[in-house]
């Protein structure tokens, strides 16, 4: 075990785990001083407007950055992966432009009977842009095992915002978070440059793709980024659904700031993933390391998220009140419902839903996610149109606890499967 523990503190896992748990700190408090700076209805239309942000930002490069995450940690040979990350730059950068301009449709069009979410949407149009950048760079730190720049990184992204975000609320309200959100991503991706020029990667030579190289790493993007729309719409959904049936900021509100807790402590396994990511992909074909690993994995997560479930449950008006205040008390019931859904995402749902697309059975996962995604907005219509925010949170509870258990039959049974084969 004192083997073990050392082998990983050398790999950067406590760079990394130690980075997100700083980052999810300071995010969480980011929040919590939002909710108190600004005014209910305000932080209503920011949540909104930031929600259906998230929804098309689920689009994000085609895919590309989850292919570059496989493809890159699978190569070995340094020259062919530069020419993954210099290929999909061009496809992913395009396409966020092109989102950018759809956004600015949506608020124009579709959104202009909330005349505030409109005009903060249109001014987060560039963000697709800028967050594409970021998270590219750092898809590159992390498949060349660079866990120390990688969690330096996060950890400026993430107290840049906070801080700028904090002043742009005391400074210009509302307004003033946007653009402080803007300058955290603009001088985080200044200083990643400047890392991946340390590093030479500008200089690094590389190769020219193959046409059947070029398409297989679009269908992996594709079909990647068509698991991840359907598999993080339920934590979006929701939001969007309230916004347009209930069409009540305050309500939008409430249920955002319940969700605040619950969905911020999925950081402890997609840490633990984050870090295992290129390790799996590297011995996809190793069955005995893989069932090994993953039960160790889930072992340990089990007994980290019985503990918290319970505390959330028994503590949670204490916690609403002190963190939010009062008027967010109505949403209790919400929080209680999101803490069991942490429960099963945590354990169960996010670990598996990872380790499939680690060892490529990304079309399983396709048909699993549309299966589970549909049954998830025709839930959330008819449950928030007669129960609001708690029909919402109940779905969530629900769709989380499906799409969990079809995840880990699918692995187990590519497990059984892969390792009848090696016999």
């Amino acid at each position: 075990m004192k083997e073990l523990i050392n082998k990983i503190i050398k790999k950067g896992f406590f760079h990394i785990f130690g980075s997100n748990v700083i980052n999810k700190i300071v995010q969480f408090s980011s929040s919590i001083f939002l909710v108190r700076l600004l005014m209910k209805e305000d932080f209503g239309n920011y949540s909104y407007a930031q929600n259906i942000l998230n929804i098309f930002m689920l689009f994000n490069g085609m895919g590309v950055l989850f292919a570059l995450l496989q493809f890159g940690s699978e190569s070995r040979n340094k020259e062919k992966r530069n020419s993954y990350f210099k290929y999909s730059f061009k496809i992913g950068l395009r396409f966020n432009i092109l989102i950018s301009i759809v956004l600015i449709i949506y608020s124009l069009f579709i959104l202009k009977e909330n005349i505030m979410a409109s005009d903060l949407l249109i001014l987060m149009f560039l963000m697709p842009v800028f967050l594409f950048v970021f998270e590219y760079i750092q898809i590159y730190f992390r498949t060349n095992l660079m866990n120390i720049e990688f969690s330096k990184l996060s950890t400026y992204n993430t107290l840049a915002i906070f801080i700028l975000s904090v002043c742009g609320a005391l400074l210009e309200g509302v307004i003033g978070v946007v653009i402080g959100v803007y300058i955290a991503y603009f001088t985080s991706m200044l200083i990643g440059f400047y890392l991946l020029r340390k590093d030479k990667f500008f200089e690094k030579i590389s190769i020219t793709l193959t046409t059947t190289e070029k398409k297989e790493l679009t269908n992996y993007s594709i079909i990647s980024v068509s698991n991840n729309v359907i598999s993080q719409i339920t934590y979006l959904i929701d939001i969007f659904l309230i916004g347009l049936l209930i069409k009540d900021p305050n309500t939008v509100a409430i249920y955002k700031a319940a969700t605040l807790i619950p969905f911020a402590l999925n950081f402890i396994p997609l840490s633990i993933m984050t870090f295992v990511y290129p390790y799996f992909a590297k011995n996809r074909e190793n069955v005995k390391w893989l069932i090994k690993t993953y039960k160790i994995l889930v072992k340990y997560l089990l007994l980290i998220n019985i503990f918290i479930t319970i505390i959330l449950l028994i503590f949670a008006p204490l916690i609403i009140k002190l963190l939010f205040g009062e008027e967010y008390l109505e949403g209790v019931l919400v929080f209680r419902l999101l803490s069991i859904g942490f429960f099963f995402a945590s354990t169960f749902r996010i670990p598996a839903g990872n380790v499939l697309a680690m060892v490529k059975q990304v079309k399983i996962l396709f048909t699993i996610n549309i299966i589970v995604g549909v049954i998830n907005i025709i839930l959330d219509f008819i449950m928030i149109k007669y129960y609001s925010m708690i029909g919402a949170a109940f779905t969530t509870v629900l769709i989380i606890g499906i799409s969990a258990l079809s995840y880990n039959v699918v692995l187990w049974r590519y497990f059984t499967k892969k390792k009848y084969h090696s016999l």
